[in-house]
């Protein structure tokens, strides 16, 4: 291999695909960059042997060539280099590549070309355009409702499912039995790429992707076991095996108590969110959640701590239902109002300690239901009262 790239061409590709490889465990071969030279473009390959990353990158290519080297190290010495051009130059026969820029000369062990893991290629056969803005916000908006237990089956995926086949709907679901999250997107093009049953994309890939993703519009592909990006503007595409696990019926779930919410709270989102930011420094390990009592045209929201004391905050709002009070826990309704850009959020209420529909009038594709705390009333007895009974 003999090529002459620019630093400025390349780099994103090598922090990218650093990103992906494993910096200390595994294969060998796991943890190397291949560069593969060939018609006037130099690509880098990796895998951590479930993520995949090929991305391709103008050069002027004297010779073409395949080699690996070590990851971090490429990474460390393309990163601190000076922008402009750089010559990569391999000798096969000593397993070593060159690498000049102007008077700086390295260098650098290969890998043998043996050893190189042949990726999955883009399925350039059944693949639609999208937005790469679209899916960072799914991806912000679902993510923190599934789980990152990995004894938790199908609840550490995402879940995308077709919807109303009328309106050409797709359905982004996290469950973590705590909250669920449901992000709709009206496709006809998206919603023929889902299968019949559905796609279940692992939580650690999505976070992946979403490092890697942009603004610019996309290209999502899907083949029977993996799931494919590639981004329009540059040739690069990642991707990872999907889960076959049984997903919770979140449908059924929705039906069984959406007849129930009959409770219905208007509040401003940035005052509520202000009030339980300062609610939570009074809370403790063993004393998370605040009651909500409510009333017609204002809610009372008080939190007690033996520890850290007692804080109340009273906030206007817009209240009609027959539920007097309610527990929340403070960090997770804060974590949940911070994913709507709604100026006013309504919280559905069916119960004291049943699901709670949150939803937003500029969130219109977008709710979560997420589940209020339990608050068991201490009991105690006398030694009287315990011979009686």
């Amino acid at each position: 291999m003999y090529i002459r790239i620019f630093k400025e061409d390349m780099i994103d590709g090598v922090l990218k695909a650093s990103s992906v490889i494993s910096q200390k465990t595994g294969a060998a071969y796991l943890r190397t960059l291949w560069l593969k030279a060939e018609d006037d473009l130099l690509e880098i390959q990796c895998t951590d042997s479930n993520v995949e990353f090929i991305g391709k990158y103008r050069a002027n290519v004297l010779e073409k060539g395949l080699v690996g080297v070590e990851g971090k190290k490429f990474n460390d010495l393309i990163r601190k280099l000076k922008p402009g051009e750089i010559l990569f130059k391999s000798d096969d026969e000593n397993n070593t590549l060159f690498v000049q820029q102007d008077k700086r000369k390295y260098k650098i062990p290969t890998t043998e070309s043996s050893w190189f893991p042949e990726l999955n290629p883009f399925p350039d056969e059944n693949y639609t355009l999208w937005s790469g803005e679209v899916l960072k916000e799914i991806i912000d908006k679902v993510s923190f409702s599934i789980s990152d237990d990995d004894t938790s089956g199908s609840m550490t995926c995402m879940k995308v499912s077709r919807g109303d086949e009328d309106k050409q709907e797709v359905e982004f679901c996290g469950f973590d039995t705590q909250n669920l999250s449901l992000y709709t997107v009206r496709d006809d093009n998206i919603y023929s790429l889902i299968q019949e049953d559905g796609l279940l994309i692992p939580k650690k890939y999505l976070l992946e992707l979403r490092k890697w993703l942009s603004s610019g519009e996309i290209e999502l592909s899907v083949s029977n076991q993996r799931f494919f990006v590639r981004k329009q503007d540059v040739q690069e595409s990642i991707s990872f095996p999907m889960s076959f696990d049984e997903y919770t019926d979140y449908k059924q779930i929705m039906d069984s108590f959406s007849m129930d919410l009959k409770s219905l709270l208007v509040i401003n989102r940035n005052e509520l969110m202000d009030a339980l930011d300062r609610i939570l420094i009074f809370s403790t390990e063993f004393n998370k959640s605040a009651v909500f009592v409510l009333k017609e045209d204002e809610v009372r929201i008080d939190s007690t701590a033996v520890e850290t004391g007692e804080a109340t905050e009273i906030l206007s709002c817009n209240y009609q239902g027959d539920i007097d009070n309610i527990y929340f826990n403070i960090k997770g309704l804060l974590h949940i109002l911070g994913h709507f850009s709604s100026e006013e959020i309504s919280m559905n209420l069916s119960g004291q300690v049943d699901p709670c529909k949150v939803t937003g009038k500029n969130d219109p594709n977008y709710f979560v239901v997420t589940m209020p705390v339990e608050i068991q009333e201490e009991t105690y007895y006398t030694e009287e009262e315990e011979e009686l009974s």
